[in-house]
């Protein structure tokens, strides 16, 4: 379970934001079709929300770059 969290995860990081976005937005159109079953339409759920938070976690380290690189002109990373 372990090593299919972290595969998971460095899936997730390789990504670009806007891979993760336009996948966001499959799911989406995946959801709305009514004829999906329950238990497919839960896992698509969950794989949205964990996409959603690796999408904010971007959003967030970059905003974070911007924000030292407009405060002292470094582009130095977080990580």
């Amino acid at each position: 379970m372990a090593a299919k969290k972290a595969q998971n995860n460095e899936e997730t990081e390789s990504r670009s934001l806007e891979e993760m976005l336009d996948e966001i937005d499959e799911i989406v159109e995946k959801l709305d079709d009514d004829n999906i079953p329950l238990e497919d339409a839960f896992a698509l759920y969950s794989q949205g929300v964990k996409l959603a938070e690796e999408s904010s976690k971007t959003i967030d380290r970059v905003e974070k770059k911007v924000q030292k690189l407009m405060d002292d002109g470094s582009t130095e990373d977080f990580e």
